[in-house]
């Protein structure tokens, strides 16, 4: 297994991971999952895209963005276009369809309420054969390099509040709970001048 930066022929790959990994199976149109996120990371920032691959593929990714708002600004004007006519903004949001599709259209649906001092975001998915071998923490690693390079001061991950492993993983690295809007948990993670990681402190 290698790790190394994503490739636009990656994408195929990648977006199938984010699709076969997620739990919303009760979706008719799984591949909204990938269009929603990995696909623009990889089109839109493919320099913040990491993969690891062996011989039978990719078998993980880590995506992510610099300036979170910047982003998701970027998105609307250039990912959003290619989907709209395909994926028509819905008026009302009355189940996980509904949701994905109004999250193409606005972004910004993402953003959590204590984004100040993690202006960067990440997604991570490993194949079941990459798992529980150190690759997450290795992709994590080359991403922080470049969103610190970037000149970001921390980066934030939302993951399910019932994902007690994940969890548990983004604490190791040193992630704080920053907030857990419904059944979600928001992670933050605060990068110091010296290029490692730390934790910003515990707020009672």
């Amino acid at each position: 297994m290698i790790l190394r930066p994503a490739r636009a022929d990656d994408l195929k790959a990648v977006h199938d991971i984010c699709v076969d990994t997620a739990t919303q199976t009760e979706l008719d149109d799984l591949d909204l999952i990938g269009y929603v996120f990995v696909d623009p990371y990889l089109t839109l920032v493919p320099e913040l895209c990491f993969v690891i691959a062996d011989d039978e593929g990719v078998a993980g990714y880590t995506v992510g963005a610099v300036d979170t708002v910047d982003f998701y600004r970027r998105w609307r004007a250039e990912w959003t276009p290619r989907f709209a006519d395909r994926y028509p903004k819905p008026a009302q949001e009355t189940n996980r369809y509904e949701s994905l599709v109004l999250s193409m259209h606005n972004p910004e649906r993402f953003l959590p309420a204590t984004l100040g001092g993690y202006p960067s975001h990440l997604h991570i998915n490993l194949d079941a054969r990459a798992r529980r071998q150190g690759w997450g923490t290795k992709l994590l690693d080359a991403l922080f390099d470049q969103l610190r390079a970037g000149g970001s001061t921390g980066v934030h991950l939302t993951t399910s509040a019932t994902n007690t492993r994940a969890i548990a993983f983004y604490h190791t690295l040193g992630f704080e709970v920053l907030e857990q809007p419904g059944t979600a948990t928001v992670m933050g993670l605060r990068f110091d001048g010296s290029g490692r990681m730390e934790a910003s402190p515990s707020r009672s």
